[in-house]
């Protein structure tokens, strides 16, 4: 790895690194010498992720659970201490948005089946809440520590989606109030809020979209070194939205 490592050394815990964002981000890590929790639901695509970061020469361990599970979320939290010891990042990247068959996207709320809302509300905000408060003890023992979020702008507005609109709000809310509660232990809290990502899920539900007036994951991944890095040490509570410069 020729890249300056910004994060040499680093135990980072980040959600949905089965694919996306989430495995770019990983990626990004593991290439600036972070050793990397891989959390996710499912196993072939964390195998995948583990092997693209070996392959760049970096370490990542896998941590198989469901985020929609409180227990999964204790155990989690247990067995990434127990294998590291300590914990330097959290990246809250799991979001949901649609199932294995169609985009959550269309119905009004009215017309929403309460199990989706449930689980995109359970994914979105929930589980990073429950995952963090997990986790937070051992940065505050050290008083240091860096968290991101990923949220969302929604251009087109909340119609059609309005319970993952409401979880990703929330996430930003999330954001600039634990940045505050945090702020006299030297953890940093940012979220960034991308546009529309040109990830597999992105293409399988909007496959009429055009790659370059969409962002690419590793944008984001780039964006989150900066945030997780030394650089921004004196930068908390922020969201910063980012967009491809071909759609604006």
């Amino acid at each position: 790895m020729e890249k300056e490592q910004k994060l040499k050394n680093k135990i980072a815990v980040v959600t949905a690194a089965s694919t996306g964002i989430g495995r770019e981000i990983s990626k990004a890590i593991a290439t600036h010498g972070g050793r990397v929790a891989l959390v996710g639901r499912s196993m072939d695509g964390l195998k995948n992720t583990k092997e693209q970061i070996k392959k760049l020469g970096g370490d990542a361990k896998i941590f198989n659970a469901d985020l929609r599970n409180g227990q999964d979320i204790k155990k989690l939290a247990s067995d990434v201490l127990n294998e590291y010891g300590s914990i330097d990042i959290i990246a809250n990247v799991a979001g949901v948005w649609h199932d294995a068959k169609e985009v959550y996207y269309g119905p009004k709320l009215w017309e929403t089946p309460e199990e989706q809302i449930n689980e995109v509300l359970d994914v979105g905000i929930r589980a990073p809440i429950l995952l963090t408060r997990e986790l937070l003890p051992n940065m505050i023992q050290k008083k240091q520590g860096k968290i991101l979020q990923i949220s969302g702008t929604f251009e087109s507005g909340a119609t059609g989606w309005l319970h993952y609109y409401v979880s990703k709000k929330a996430i930003e809310d999330f954001t600039v109030g634990l940045s505050q509660e945090l702020r006299q232990f030297k953890i940093q809290v940012n979220a960034i809020s991308p546009s529309d990502t040109f990830t597999e899920a992105y293409r399988k539900f909007f496959p009429n979209s055009k790659q370059e007036e969409c962002l690419n994951p590793v944008d984001i991944a780039n964006l989150a070194i900066f945030l997780l890095s030394e650089d921004a040490d004196n930068i908390t509570g922020a969201c910063i939205v980012i967009r491809n410069k071909n759609a604006l």
